[in-house]
């Protein structure tokens, strides 16, 4: 596919976008852009608007975005999960943004559906409704039934979205380097970034193949759970157009939090909250929009996710750290709170500590003593945020914030359902076992398996470092002054440093043979690989204790 850069802008729509702006009195934004003179900004002198001039900026600008169509509400719908991005106002507003798009009449569907499979709707179904069950403005969703009597919803996506979309993209991209170019009070805004995750985001959502693929994926991770499923995908009824899933007949989520007569409400919060939590903590693959309409209670009491065309994916260090931040969160342990957000790259070791640990006991003060129910680790994380990203130009990455916000909707569920709720509860045991993964053999065997490369590199240009370093000292680059004491660190620092590098000899050999899985073992390991391992561990604590004796470090 074409950069957008090289893709011609669509004018005709690019007009309709500021005739939109000038009724919605953002006309002193284009202005700013200086678009005055040229073939489509002048449209902006000529628009008479009827809008309250009161209106504030974001429920204007939320108003254009529905009046443009399914591209710009979904961009809206993506910001609201953005405050650190677009503001908490901006962001609170466009949650209320509508999806009044038109259904798709059935003889498109209907044509749509039998050029994706390549069969007469008759042989593929035993029935199909024409009626829609839901409209929004990527696809429909019809009810139907195949041939063996499953019953199965069929979505299909809308005939020229994907067309209507890279136009759209196109402008956005266009317009969103323009205003961070022209203006510099909205900077803060970050319009391009924000374009660029959207751009990825709904090419995502557009990829029906995609979305059959997570919720597999999503079906494999909780394959052993009972208590939590996802529909059935039929892979030979769907494309990147069409899905067909199972037909899932439960409860909305949102209908059981407004009347829990009959439901196990207490096991249905324990059911939201861990199924999340194993999502974030041990999956690294979590559902990126679990609101209420998206999860379902079936017979049973069991939890259905549905919905799979939005999904993050956070690797194995990340899901480390942000269980070891949940709990110094939880926890109150302020500094480590710092050296957390240090350790994972979100804010710079220069960082003013004194002012941002003032700034974060500030935030947790709101929630310190409360009452269970008002503990969210969402709503902390989200006001952890949006001053890390404002005031300390913190490097925030999107899954932060995407995480903060599904975190605060599934605790929202759990403590709707359950308002004793202890959403603790339901992580720490899990971030203890991730932590506890971190250090066994297996995993330090993987972690030097990935550095392998990176250590013989070490080693094999250590002696012309060495070389040169010696050689800058002769040239007199460097100068060291020689005494008794210099020479009797340089010994201890000299011994420490071979007994560090037998250490690393021995994990590095020990993981290779454990990876073996041959001979006599010992706790399902090979002998001489735990042998290893515990060498190397005895020498790594005595090198430890002998540090912290001496107070050399």
């Amino acid at each position: 596919m074409m950069p957008f850069q090289r893709k011609k802008i669509n004018y005709h729509r690019l007009k309709e976008i500021v005739q939109l702006l000038a009724k919605y009195k953002f006309d002193n934004l284009v202005g700013e852009l200086e678009l005055k003179g040229s073939r489509w900004g002048d449209l902006l002198y000529k628009y008479d608007s009827d809008v309250d001039l009161d209106a504030t900026a974001p429920e204007r600008l939320r108003l254009v975005f529905e009046e443009l169509g399914p591209t710009f509400i979904k961009l809206g719908q993506m910001m609201s999960t953005r405050p650190d991005l677009v503001g908490p106002r901006m962001a609170k507003e466009f949650t209320r943004l509508q999806d009044d798009t038109l259904p798709v009449d059935f003889d498109t569907v209907k044509m749509i559906v039998e050029g994706e499979l390549g069969k007469p709707l008759n042989e593929l179904f035993h029935s199909f409704e024409e009626e829609h069950l839901a409209a929004a403005s990527i696809g429909q969703v019809h009810r139907a039934v195949l041939k063996d009597g499953t019953k199965v919803a069929v979505k299909v996506q809308r005939p020229g979205i994907q067309d209507t979309v890279e136009k759209d993209l196109v402008i956005m991209h266009h317009l969103a380097n323009l205003i961070n170019k022209k203006i510099p009070s909205l900077r803060i805004l970050n319009l391009p970034q924000v374009v660029d995750e959207f751009d990825k985001s709904i090419h995502k959502e557009m990829d029906y193949g995609l979305e059959a693929r997570n919720t597999l994926n999503f079906q494999a991770n909780f394959a052993h759970d009972e208590g939590v499923r996802a529909p059935k995908v039929f892979p030979d009824y769907s494309t990147s157009l069409v899905l067909t899933m199972e037909f899932i007949q439960g409860t909305k989520m949102s209908q059981v939090m407004e009347d829990p007569q009959g439901f196990d409400t207490k096991l249905l919060a324990e059911r939201v909250a861990k199924s999340y939590f194993q999502q974030l903590l041990l999956d690294g693959f979590f559902h990126a929009d679990p609101h209420p309409g998206n999860l379902y209670v079936l017979e049973d009491n069991v939890l259905c996710y549905i919905d799979f065309g939005m999904m993050g994916h956070i690797d194995h260090d990340f899901m480390q750290n942000l269980g070891e931040l949940f709990v110094q969160v939880i926890d109150y342990r302020v500094d480590a709170i710092i050296n957390q957000l240090i350790y994972m790259g979100i804010i710079t070791d220069s960082v003013d500590r004194i002012m941002l640990k003032r700034d974060i006991m500030d935030i947790l003060d709101r929630y310190y003593g409360a009452s269970l129910s008002d503990i969210h680790l969402g709503h902390i994380l989200s006001d952890l945020a949006i001053p890390l990203i404002t005031k300390y130009q913190a490097r925030v990455p999107p899954e932060f914030t995407l995480i903060a916000r599904a975190v605060t909707m599934i605790e929202e569920v759990a403590f709707t359902l359950d308002g004793q709720f202890d959403a603790t509860a339901q992580f720490r045991p899990m971030v203890k076992k991730v932590l506890m993964q971190k250090f066994t053999p297996k995993n330090l065997a993987d972690l030097l398996t990935d550095n392998l490369f990176e250590i013989e590199h070490l080693l094999k240009n250590l002696p012309q470092n060495i070389n040169r370093l010696l050689a800058k000292m002769e040239d007199g680059e460097i100068k060291v002054r020689y005494s008794e004491e210099l020479s009797e660190d340089i010994e201890r620092t000299s011994n420490k440093l071979v007994v560090a590098i037998i250490i690393a000899a021995l994990l590095l050999g020990s993981s290779w043979i454990i990876q073996i899985d041959k001979g006599p073992m010992i706790l399902d390991l090979p002998v001489l690989g735990f042998l290893g391992f515990a060498a190397s561990g005895v020498l790594g604590v005595g090198l430890i204790l002998y540090i912290l004796r001496n107070k050399k470090i």
